[in-house]
């Protein structure tokens, strides 16, 4: 599915519901007749009269004017921001201190030089992992793994190649600047 059928499909099904429900209601058969419709609500029906006995399996009407309303009391969201923080136990615990971030070097052949020798040492520490790796798979007899590290060493071992041969040109013009 392209991203303009994913919102066209659901904004289409939205305009048609839309115009279905304008039709329903436009062809309707009114439910009340225009004179009771003209009538305040308080008018409209009486309210029943007062049952003396009640008999069990009957319903009573009760008018929505006479009903209490019900208590709706939502809890105050700002009571738990007002309330105090709770204060460590060990009083004379010291506040975190953040090491400070230090200023961005500006990105030179040395700094870039810096970078590439730390990668290519961290893709070192990869390759012998995954060396090590690959002989315990073989040593396990599992054929599949050990060829799925070999492809991946392979394509480590290319990729630290071109990595120290960055470095050898990025060396040269860091001792140059």
């Amino acid at each position: 599915m392209n991203p303009r059928s994913r919102i066209a499909f659901p904004l289409v099904g939205c305009l048609l519901g839309t115009a279905w429900l304008v039709l329903a209601l436009a062809t309707s058969p009114e439910i009340l007749p225009s004179e009771e419709r003209a009538r305040p609500r308080s008018e409209l029906s009486p309210p029943p009269p007062a049952a003396s006995s009640w008999e069990p399996g009957t319903v009573r009407a009760v008018p929505l004017e006479s009903a209490p309303p019900p208590e709706l009391r939502l809890p105050d969201a700002t009571a738990a921001l007002d309330a105090p923080w709770p204060e460590p136990e060990d009083g004379e615990s010291p506040p975190q201190v953040n090491e400070p971030i230090e200023p961005e070097q500006p990105q030179t052949a040395a700094w870039r030089h810096g970078k590439l020798v730390r990668i290519t040492e961290l893709l070192d520490r990869d390759v012998e992992r995954l060396e090590r790796e690959r002989e315990r798979a073989q040593a396990r007899g599992d054929g599949a793994e050990a060829r799925r590290l070999a492809v991946q060493l392979s394509r480590h071992r290319a990729r630290l190649g071109s990595l120290r041969a960055e470095t050898t040109v990025l060396a040269e013009e860091a001792r140059e600047e």
